[in-house]
């Protein structure tokens, strides 16, 4: 046994019967949480009892404190009606007993539902006429003896109170130990023959040489640890950091854009048609007050866009053949994708190679589901060079999810208005099956050649909380964004 053990054991006999890991503690000076696992080590030794214990206490919440010193709402006014002669106006009842509006409903529902009041109707005004003499509430007793500090039982009137709000409930356990009853005899052998070897080498043992010629006592390296709840990065947050070194490992360059964006940039320079559907409220976040329109930075880029659009410009395209509009060009929206911060990249840097990625947040009119959400975080990526095909994409998709532990996946043709040739990553799901992850392909000429560039653009947009979710088995996107402090305690990325 640790010496712990010994002084808590040696502390159970000379107290006897059952006694509370924080006595056993006061009196041994040492804390609660020290002395419980002791306690619960020797229990698993049999060497102690434990019996766990639930103690009810209550208190007023804010409400009940006031209610306590001023009275309960329905029996102010049930007063203030018996000292009117028993009969008045409701708003002269709520006058003289100084209820505010919200405690009026609240007198007014509780004093007719104990049947202290009866209301009437007379020349068109609410007339309450007290129906007793003198009234008892034992809801109020109950606030009073709440409030003195003094216990409670189970009654209806305590019932009610806690309906009501007014009496908060707390249950704490503790633990009750005693030396096992058929284990004293061995346990007062174990305390007389000593420690067991030496558990904890101090540095003053190591400076005097006490410890040359004892005994060491064995580790159980197996037993697992009590739980503690440190501060720590949130587990989503710290996959982000994660993928970002590894995107930087391989070469990539991270920038950044703004939230808010022109259709201009977040559509237009993308070659997705001014009429697209993706384009409507139903699916895009627009700015609506105040309203606004954003400016066009580059009015040759902007010509060399309309002209994409309506007839290919010199693309070798047909374009949209359709009239192209400078009003919803310079609209504002919520960016739906990082696409459009890719656009701005390579409108700064136009001369291969360049490779740059971007993790932030997208906004979209989607409905909350376990795999969809408004708010979601992508990892854009774009590759300039020359030479570059689809093969090379699809082997840098299959590293990255490689590197972040996703064990299958797989590729098919895809359709989407800014790349050809297409394709969607899949991965494979515990639980949810395959789900898309990295959907991407090469930038159109359309996309392009309004930059000026010829050589080929590798682009993809992967969904990181999707990743995240079928790299760490979640089932559900919501799960990211969670509250519950027992979901984040027990949650932890490993690298």
């Amino acid at each position: 046994m640790t010496e712990g053990e010994q002084t808590v054991l040696r502390e159970l006999l000379r107290l006897e019967g059952k006694n509370s890991a924080a006595k056993i503690a006061g009196e041994i000076s040492q804390s609660e949480e020290r002395v419980t696992s002791i306690l619960n080590a020797l229990s698993q030794k049999g060497l102690v009892f434990l019996e766990a214990e639930e103690h009810v206490s209550y208190s007023l919440t804010q409400e009940g404190e006031e209610y306590a010193e001023k009275g309960l709402p329905e029996k102010r006014l049930f007063d203030a009606v018996r000292s009117k002669g028993g009969s008045c106006l409701l708003d002269e009842a709520v006058k003289v007993s100084g209820l505010s509006q919200k405690e009026k409903g609240i007198a007014v529902n509780w004093a007719r539902r104990n049947g202290w009041v009866q209301i009437r109707k007379e020349d068109g005004s609410t007339v309450l006429v007290a129906e007793e003499e003198e009234i008892q509430s034992p809801v109020q007793t109950i606030l009073s003896e709440v409030k003195s500090g003094r216990s409670v039982g189970e009654s209806d009137p305590l019932k009610q109170a806690l309906d009501r709000r007014l009496i908060q409930e707390m249950r704490a356990k503790t633990i009750q130990a005693e030396v096992t009853p058929s284990h004293v005899d061995a346990v007062k052998r174990l305390l007389s023959s000593g420690t067991e070897g030496i558990g904890d080498l101090t540095q003053e043992m190591l400076l005097s040489g006490s410890w040359r010629g004892k005994k060491f006592r064995s580790y159980n390296v197996e037993s697992v640890p009590p739980v503690t709840n440190r501060g720590k990065k949130n587990p989503y947050a710290e996959f982000n950091d994660w993928l970002r070194e590894i995107l930087v490992g391989l070469g990539f360059t991270e920038w950044f854009g703004p939230y808010v964006e022109t259709e201009f940039w977040n559509n237009d320079t993308l070659f997705v048609p001014q009429d697209h559907v993706a384009r409507e409220v139903q699916d895009q976040f627009r700015v609506g007050s105040p309203y606004d329109h954003g400016t066009i930075p580059d009015k040759k880029y902007y010509r060399a866009v309309k002209a994409v659009h309506e007839n290919g410009g010199d693309t070798g395209s047909t374009g949209w053949q359709t009239p192209f509009s400078k009003e919803v060009s310079t609209r504002l929206c919520l960016r739906s994708h990082t696409t459009p911060v890719s656009m701005r990249y390579l409108w700064e840097h136009r001369d291969s190679p360049q490779k740059m990625f971007i993790i932030d947040r997208n906004f979209r009119c989607e409905n909350l589901s376990a795999r969809h959400a408004q708010e979601f975080n992508q990892c854009e990526g774009i590759i300039l060079d020359q030479g570059l095909n689809l093969r090379d994409l699809m082997g840098y998709l299959s590293e990255i999810c490689r590197r972040v532990g996703i064990k299958k996946i797989k590729f098919k043709p895809g359709q989407f208005p800014f790349t050809e040739p297409s394709v969607e990553c899949f991965a494979k799901h515990d639980i949810l099956g395959w789900i898309e992850v990295a959907p991407g392909g090469i930038f159109r000429p359309e996309v392009t050649r309004p930059l000026g560039i010829t050589d080929p653009v590798l682009a993809w947009g992967i969904g990181s909380g999707r990743l995240y979710m079928a790299a760490m088995g979640i089932g559900d996107i919501r799960e990211l964004y969670t509250r519950d402090l027992q979901w984040l305690r027990r949650s932890y990325f490993v690298r």
